[in-house]
Protein backbone atom coordinates (compact mmCIF):
# COMPACT_ATOMS: atom_id res chain seq x y z
CA UNK A 1 0.00 0.00 0.00
CA UNK A 2 2.93 2.35 0.58
CA UNK A 3 3.99 1.60 -2.85
CA UNK A 4 1.13 2.62 -4.53
CA UNK A 5 0.18 5.67 -2.29
CA UNK A 6 3.52 6.82 -3.41
CA UNK A 7 2.81 5.88 -6.97
CA UNK A 8 -0.46 7.59 -7.38
CA UNK A 9 1.40 10.85 -6.04
CA UNK A 10 4.12 10.76 -8.41
CA UNK A 11 1.36 10.46 -11.43
CA UNK A 12 -1.00 12.96 -9.97
CA UNK A 13 -3.97 11.00 -8.65
CA UNK A 14 -6.57 13.11 -6.92
CA UNK A 15 -6.82 10.70 -4.24
CA UNK A 16 -6.51 6.78 -2.66
CA UNK A 17 -8.55 4.70 -1.19
CA UNK A 18 -7.29 2.68 1.68
CA UNK A 19 -8.80 0.58 4.44
CA UNK A 20 -6.89 -1.28 7.47
CA UNK A 21 -8.40 -3.00 10.65
CA UNK A 22 -7.15 -4.96 13.38
CA UNK A 23 -7.91 -8.84 13.64
CA UNK A 24 -10.52 -7.69 16.57
CA UNK A 25 -12.19 -5.42 13.94
CA UNK A 26 -10.99 -1.90 15.02
CA UNK A 27 -9.51 0.79 12.55
CA UNK A 28 -5.80 -0.06 12.39
CA UNK A 29 -5.31 3.66 13.52
CA UNK A 30 -1.13 3.75 13.62
CA UNK A 31 -0.89 2.07 9.71
CA UNK A 32 -4.29 4.07 8.40
CA UNK A 33 -2.90 7.25 9.81
CA UNK A 34 0.79 6.60 8.34
CA UNK A 35 -1.09 6.23 4.80
CA UNK A 36 -2.84 9.35 5.39
CA UNK A 37 0.40 11.48 6.13
CA UNK A 38 1.87 9.81 3.40
CA UNK A 39 -0.56 10.08 0.72
CA UNK A 40 -1.15 14.29 1.97
CA UNK A 41 -2.32 16.52 -0.44
CA UNK A 42 -4.01 13.83 -1.78
CA UNK A 43 -7.29 12.81 -0.54
CA UNK A 44 -8.23 9.87 1.20
CA UNK A 45 -11.26 7.53 1.40
CA UNK A 46 -11.55 4.33 3.79
CA UNK A 47 -12.71 1.48 2.00
CA UNK A 48 -15.35 -1.37 2.71
CA UNK A 49 -13.12 -2.77 5.17
CA UNK A 50 -15.47 0.01 6.74
CA UNK A 51 -17.87 -2.86 7.10
CA UNK A 52 -16.18 -5.28 9.11
CA UNK A 53 -15.72 -3.54 11.69
CA UNK A 54 -16.57 -4.42 15.00
CA UNK A 55 -18.74 -0.79 16.06
CA UNK A 56 -18.85 1.47 12.87
CA UNK A 57 -19.85 4.67 15.43
CA UNK A 58 -16.47 3.73 16.70
CA UNK A 59 -14.88 3.13 13.65
CA UNK A 60 -16.37 6.51 12.12
CA UNK A 61 -14.40 8.62 14.36
CA UNK A 62 -11.53 6.53 14.15
CA UNK A 63 -11.56 7.45 10.19
CA UNK A 64 -12.20 11.04 10.95
CA UNK A 65 -9.42 11.48 13.39
CA UNK A 66 -7.13 10.24 11.41
CA UNK A 67 -8.02 12.36 8.83
CA UNK A 68 -9.83 10.67 6.13
CA UNK A 69 -12.30 12.59 4.20
CA UNK A 70 -14.86 9.90 2.90
CA UNK A 71 -16.06 6.37 3.92
CA UNK A 72 -17.18 3.89 1.17
CA UNK A 73 -19.56 1.98 2.95
CA UNK A 74 -22.45 -0.52 1.71
CA UNK A 75 -23.81 -0.10 6.04
CA UNK A 76 -22.38 -3.33 7.17
CA UNK A 77 -24.81 -5.49 5.04
CA UNK A 78 -24.03 -6.62 1.43
CA UNK A 79 -25.65 -3.80 -0.68
CA UNK A 80 -26.26 -0.04 0.80
CA UNK A 81 -29.76 -0.31 0.06
CA UNK A 82 -29.88 -3.23 2.43
CA UNK A 83 -27.73 -0.93 4.93
CA UNK A 84 -29.40 2.40 4.34
CA UNK A 85 -30.70 2.82 8.11
CA UNK A 86 -27.15 2.35 9.62
CA UNK A 87 -25.61 4.56 6.40
CA UNK A 88 -28.21 7.24 7.41
CA UNK A 89 -27.12 7.10 11.35
CA UNK A 90 -23.56 7.43 10.16
CA UNK A 91 -23.94 10.70 8.29
CA UNK A 92 -26.48 11.92 11.37
CA UNK A 93 -23.31 11.16 13.39
CA UNK A 94 -20.60 12.44 10.84
CA UNK A 95 -22.44 15.91 10.62
CA UNK A 96 -20.26 17.02 7.76
CA UNK A 97 -16.85 16.06 9.38
CA UNK A 98 -16.48 13.13 6.69
CA UNK A 99 -18.02 12.08 3.42
CA UNK A 100 -20.30 9.06 4.09
CA UNK A 101 -20.64 7.38 0.64
CA UNK A 102 -22.76 4.66 -0.22
CA UNK A 103 -21.92 1.67 -2.25
CA UNK A 104 -22.59 -1.32 -3.74
CA UNK A 105 -25.75 -2.55 -5.28
CA UNK A 106 -26.77 1.03 -6.23
CA UNK A 107 -28.65 1.11 -9.63
CA UNK A 108 -30.75 3.70 -11.11
CA UNK A 109 -33.80 2.00 -9.91
CA UNK A 110 -33.12 2.43 -6.33
CA UNK A 111 -30.77 5.24 -6.12
CA UNK A 112 -33.57 7.47 -5.60
CA UNK A 113 -35.00 5.95 -2.37
CA UNK A 114 -31.52 5.48 -1.10
CA UNK A 115 -30.79 9.36 -1.62
CA UNK A 116 -33.90 9.85 0.25
CA UNK A 117 -33.19 6.86 3.17
CA UNK A 118 -29.90 7.81 3.87
CA UNK A 119 -29.73 11.52 2.64
CA UNK A 120 -26.11 10.74 1.23
CA UNK A 121 -24.39 13.64 -1.09
CA UNK A 122 -22.19 11.35 -2.83
CA UNK A 123 -22.71 7.88 -4.05
CA UNK A 124 -20.46 4.76 -6.06
CA UNK A 125 -21.79 2.49 -8.50
CA UNK A 126 -19.67 0.49 -10.68
CA UNK A 127 -23.01 0.82 -12.98
CA UNK A 128 -22.38 -3.06 -14.24
CA UNK A 129 -23.42 -5.04 -16.85
CA UNK A 130 -22.40 -8.14 -18.41
CA UNK A 131 -22.25 -8.03 -22.43
CA UNK A 132 -21.41 -11.05 -24.99
CA UNK A 133 -17.47 -11.02 -25.70
CA UNK A 134 -16.20 -11.89 -29.31
CA UNK A 135 -14.30 -15.24 -28.00
CA UNK A 136 -15.62 -18.23 -30.18
CA UNK A 137 -14.32 -20.79 -28.57
CA UNK A 138 -15.42 -22.07 -25.69
CA UNK A 139 -13.77 -24.24 -23.09
CA UNK A 140 -16.12 -26.20 -21.61
CA UNK A 141 -13.56 -27.03 -18.73
CA UNK A 142 -14.36 -23.63 -17.46
CA UNK A 143 -17.69 -23.67 -16.51
CA UNK A 144 -17.95 -20.45 -16.61
CA UNK A 145 -19.99 -17.59 -18.11
CA UNK A 146 -17.74 -15.88 -20.59
CA UNK A 147 -19.62 -12.41 -20.69
CA UNK A 148 -17.20 -9.44 -20.01
CA UNK A 149 -18.26 -7.39 -16.98
CA UNK A 150 -18.58 -3.63 -18.40
CA UNK A 151 -19.95 -0.52 -16.98
CA UNK A 152 -23.13 0.44 -18.57
CA UNK A 153 -23.30 4.21 -19.83
CA UNK A 154 -26.67 3.74 -20.40
CA UNK A 155 -27.18 3.16 -16.65
CA UNK A 156 -24.43 5.95 -15.70
CA UNK A 157 -26.79 8.15 -16.96
CA UNK A 158 -29.85 7.28 -15.61
CA UNK A 159 -28.39 7.68 -12.23
CA UNK A 160 -26.91 10.86 -13.11
CA UNK A 161 -30.04 11.94 -13.93
CA UNK A 162 -31.59 11.11 -11.32
CA UNK A 163 -29.04 12.59 -8.80
CA UNK A 164 -29.47 16.13 -10.84
CA UNK A 165 -33.49 15.91 -10.23
CA UNK A 166 -32.76 15.13 -6.76
CA UNK A 167 -30.86 18.14 -6.33
CA UNK A 168 -32.97 20.68 -8.10
CA UNK A 169 -36.00 19.57 -5.58
CA UNK A 170 -33.79 19.73 -2.88
CA UNK A 171 -30.28 21.56 -3.13
CA UNK A 172 -27.90 20.55 -0.01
Amino acid sequence: MVKEVNFCKQVGCNGVVIGLLNADGTVDKGRVGRLVEMAYPLGVTFHRAFDWATNPFEALEDIISLGCERILTSGQRPTAPEGAALINELIRQADDRIIIMPGSGIRADNILELAEKTDASEFHTSARTKVRTKMEFINEAMMEDQSAVRADRMEIEKIMGILASLEHQHPR
